[in-house]
C-alpha cells in the first residue's frame, strides 16, 4: 500500500535566515509568520535596540517630541502625542 505523503511547502519560518521545507499539517495548513527583524545598537557591547541614527536612547538617539506648546510627551502620529490628537489603536477585533 502506498503511504500518503505529508503536505510540505518551502517557507521561511519565524526566526530562520534560510528557507526550508515546512510540514503544513503542523502549522494549520500555512507557513509560519515571518519574524520582524530588529537591529542592535552600533556601540560595542550594547545589546539595546536601535532607535534613531543607528544607536539606542542610552547612546544618544533622540526621540521626536509632541509639537504642542510645552508638551514633552513622545510624538506618535502626525507629530503629536495621544493627549493632543494622535489616535491610539487598542484592538482591531470588534465584539
Amino acid at each position: 500500500m502506498p503511504i500518503a505523503a505529508a503536505a510540505v511547502e518551502i517557507c521561511q519560518p519565524k526566526g530562520e535566515k534560510k528557507r526550508k521545507e515546512v510540514d503544513l499539517a503542523a502549522n494549520n495548513g500555512s507557513c509560519p509568520p515571518k519574524k520582524k527583524y530588529r537591529y542592535k545598537c552600533n556601540v560595542d557591547l550594547c545589546g539595546n535596540w536601535r532607535v534613531n541614527g543607528g544607536v539606542c536612547r542610552k547612546h544618544g538617539a533622540k526621540l521626536k517630541r509632541c509639537s504642542a506648546d510645552e508638551c514633552t510627551n513622545k510624538a506618535r502620529e502626525g507629530g503629536v502625542c495621544i493627549r493632543h490628537g494622535a489616535k491610539n489603536k487598542r484592538c482591531s477585533v470588534e465584539e
